[in-house]
């Protein structure tokens, strides 16, 4: 079965948010005045804890958060919805400048007329939510693959260190430390309530998966998968590669469950295409287990219809000759016939096959069916 590797998304959001950013600064150099979108605690505005969020006093500064920006951001973006990756961007950014105007209220409301800009609680904001979609995986530095958590640490420990400092020394100092935090802590929170953790434990553990298989480790690689499975139970995904790492060691009793409950799921999500391949590819590598009779013949002719007619044979004769006697060997076998006559034209086999129908069947409902495809298929040998 192919799989395809699906193309990462362009950053829109992210690349939109820092060119606004860029604009925020250009803007002012060229004469325009952006003042009434300053946020000043001691005049609060609005729109002011959102649109502070575009504009920054120092080219440093500015460079800063577009680096931490397009690192988290553009990653965060191509992992999760972007309505969601938005909520977090302009949620995060209100909440930091929020945070901050409120600590210089309480703490130093001498200084409540300085203006309060930056992007950094958006940045912080997107961090948090980082930490909680990517909590255990490694991220692509270069040429380099660090954890997650690591630099994280190094943007997360410098903003405690500095909270703590400023509060020490009675005030808040000229970085938003309290408001970085807070933007950190509502990321968090939205990321929860978006569910990003239990995309966050799906990545780790393909991750994970991905990297026993490199190592021929093929008895972790099965045991990730299976976690994978307890994760998410109506994962396809998850549960064919449970069955391909136990058809990896030989364990054709394993694979067979959860080849099943892959087509089973497929059914249930009308995915008629992925569910025959499905059906196929376990139909080529367990050739001495077979599946529930209804399932098998269910899928043998959804096989047929998507134009896999030969292979449905295979599948409908193994089914007629270990379920004779059975609802599902009797269907197999009338299905047969129909088959080799509509869509393989071999009229002499659809004899053969009927006549062994109408012999092993004799008092079967599906009598007059069996006749009228032995009638057709008589008319049709004496065409030839």
């Amino acid at each position: 079965m192919k799989t395809h590797r699906r193309a990462r998304p362009l950053p829109i959001v992210t690349t939109s948010v820092c060119l606004l950013i860029v604009a925020g600064s250009v803007l002012p150099l060229v004469g325009v005045p952006l003042e009434a979108l300053w946020l000043v605690p001691e005049r609060f505005s609005l729109w002011a804890p959102l649109t502070s969020c575009f504009l920054h006093i120092s080219t440093p500064h500015l460079a800063g958060n577009l680096l931490w920006l397009m690192v988290f951001g553009t990653l965060l973006e191509g992992a999760v919805r972007r309505y969601e990756y938005l909520l977090v961007l302009v949620g995060g950014g209100i909440a930091a400048s929020s945070v901050q105007a409120g600590v210089v209220l309480i703490s130093q409301p001498e200084r409540a007329g300085s203006p309060i800009m930056g992007a950094s609680g958006m940045v912080a904001a997107v961090i948090g939510a980082f930490a909680v979609r990517f909590f255990a995986v490694d991220m692509p530095i270069g040429r380099l693959s660090v954890p997650s958590l690591w630099v994280i640490a190094l943007w997360f420990i410098p903003q405690v260190v500095g909270a703590v400092r400023t509060l020490a020394e009675g005030g808040v100092g000229t970085v938003g430390y309290w408001g970085h935090l807070g933007g950190f802590v509502v990321g968090m929170v939205l990321a929860l309530s978006l569910r990003m953790t239990r995309a966050g434990a799906r990545t780790y553990l393909s991750q994970q998966l991905v990297a026993a298989q490199a190592q021929g480790d093929l008895l972790s690689a099965l045991r990730i998968a299976q976690a994978w499975c307890q994760l998410e139970p109506e994962s396809v995904q998850a549960h064919l590669a449970a069955a391909r790492a136990a058809h990896s060691l030989g364990e054709d009793d394993t694979a067979t469950p959860y080849y099943q409950r892959a087509l089973v799921l497929s059914d249930l999500q009308n995915d008629v295409r992925g569910g025959v391949d499905i059906l196929l590819e376990m139909h080529g590598h367990l050739l001495t287990v077979s599946l529930p009779a209804d399932l098998t013949l269910r899928w043998s002719l959804r096989a047929a219809q998507v134009g896999c007619a030969r292979e449905a044979l295979e599948l409908l004769q193994r089914l007629a000759d270990t379920a004779g006697g059975t609802a599902e060997g009797e269907n197999a076998l009338l299905q047969m016939a129909r088959l080799t006559l509509q869509q393989l034209n071999q009229p002499d086999r659809t004899i053969s096959l009927l006549q062994r129908f109408l012999k092993q069947y004799p008092h079967s409902s599906l009598t007059a069916y069996a006749l009228e495809l032995l009638r057709q298929a008589r008319e049709r040998a004496e065409e030839k």
